[in-house]
């Protein structure tokens, strides 16, 4: 079929032509700003979920969702090297300037532009802010990461409050927040809480996401709910696959949706790319169950090279043989010290570095005391297929 007209889009948070199966987060996030817009407390979100899930995809969505209520929204990643200090600045930075537009604010608008000079020097981060200000001092300057976010967030939320707006910080990747920053992060959003203003930060990242927040801070769960998204159910798998085809003139045979169903888990990521090659490989404007098996070979070869390997490629040796012991233990969640026993091991204090460097990667995850999983789905079956533990050699 043609492939100019595939509708189907996997990709890193690429938006798929159908967002299905995510409507009680959505909803969740258009409560959270109808009770700011009203002054009305509200928990923000923390979305939590394994790689391709759609976690992103939905930030997204948050983001075009406050957009259309007229709020100001800025989006960024985290990564290891993230300083939080920069990347507020940098979003405050183009609130202020968004908001000084507004004639009623502008006096105030451009004050907080003194006070945030005042705070990119106190902290170093070296954000330009390209207007002749002084700087403010007495506000967001003591040098207290989680008080200055505070007065930072207070400033701003008030200034959108006058002008009747709102302003969202949107982060991914969370988990790589240094626990100094999350800790800071939480506190600032403590403050403006506390004030009912129209200001909050909404962001997603791994599994082990509720376990950093409240490590950081005790209150984070009264801050913050942490939505879990997975895998579509069935319905909203199948909406995902059949809507954009239909738009399209193409249909879906029964056994063949069955098939993709099965092989994808129903993860969003992998739905939109047996979508993509089951596609290419139909004939007559019908994808059958033929094509999902011609489809399948093309998929494990995108998936194993570019998805699988190239994270398996961020692993150590030793790590990698980590992953390699707990893919051979099954699928799902497996002992830490079972995982050390297969690799010859007789304490987990020896394999312990390799389990904190591999979380640290964003790898695995423990999802609960003494257990560690992939953050992957479907890893466990790559490692099995392309690296099982017998053809990965312990280091000498």
């Amino acid at each position: 079929m043609d492939a100019l007209r595939n509708p189907y889009t996997p990709g890193a948070g690429t938006p798929p032509p159908a967002l299905t199966g995510r409507d009680p987060e959505l909803e969740q996030f258009a409560l959270l700003l109808g009770r700011l817009e009203l002054g009305r407390p509200e928990q923000s979100l923390l979305v939590t979920g394994l790689r391709g899930v759609g976690k992103t995809v939905l930030l997204d969505a948050f983001e075009s969702i406050a957009i259309e209520r007229q709020w100001f929204a800025s989006s960024t990643e985290v990564t290891s090297d993230t300083r939080l200090a920069k990347v507020v600045a940098t979003m405050t930075r183009e609130a202020l300037l968004d908001l000084r537009r507004i004639a009623r604010v502008r006096d105030r608008a451009r004050r907080a532009l003194s006070i945030l000079k005042a705070f990119t020097i106190t902290t170093g981060v070296g954000v330009d802010i390209r207007l002749e200000l002084d700087v403010e001092e007495g506000t967001a300057d003591s040098g207290d990461l989680g008080r200055d976010l505070g007065d930072l967030f207070v400033e701003v939320g008030a200034i959108a409050r006058e002008a009747g707006r709102g302003v969202l910080y949107l982060l991914d990747e969370v988990q790589f927040l240094d626990r100094l920053d999350f800790e800071a992060l939480i506190a600032g959003m403590h403050r403006s809480t506390r004030r009912q203003l129209p200001i909050t930060v909404v962001g997603a990242g791994l599994p082990s996401l509720p376990r950093l927040a409240g490590e950081a801070k005790s209150y984070a769960e009264r801050l913050f709910t942490f939505p879990t998204i997975g895998a579509l159910g069935e319905d909203a798998a199948r909406r995902a696959l059949v809507e954009p085809a239909t738009e399209e003139g193409v249909e879906f045979t029964a056994r063949a949706l069955e098939e993709i169903l099965r092989l994808s888990g129903r993860y969003p990521y992998f739905l939109q790319q047996y979508g993509k090659h089951a596609w290419l490989t139909g004939s007559n404007d019908v994808i059958d169950e033929g094509a999902v098996n011609r489809a399948h070979e093309l998929v494990l070869s995108v998936l194993d090279t570019d998805f699988f390997h190239v994270r398996f490629e961020r692993a150590t040796p030793a790590e990698q043989r980590y992953l390699a012991a707990m893919a051979s233990l099954g699928d799902g969640s497996q002992r830490s010290g079972q995982v050390t026993r297969v690799l010859g091991y007789s304490s987990t204090t020896e394999t312990g570095p390799m389990r904190d460097a591999l979380i640290k990667k964003g790898l695995i995850y423990s999802p609960r005391h003494g257990l560690v999983d992939f953050t992957v789905p479907l890893f466990a079956d790559f490692m099995r297929r392309q690296h099982p533990l017998a053809e990965l050699e312990p280091e000498p």
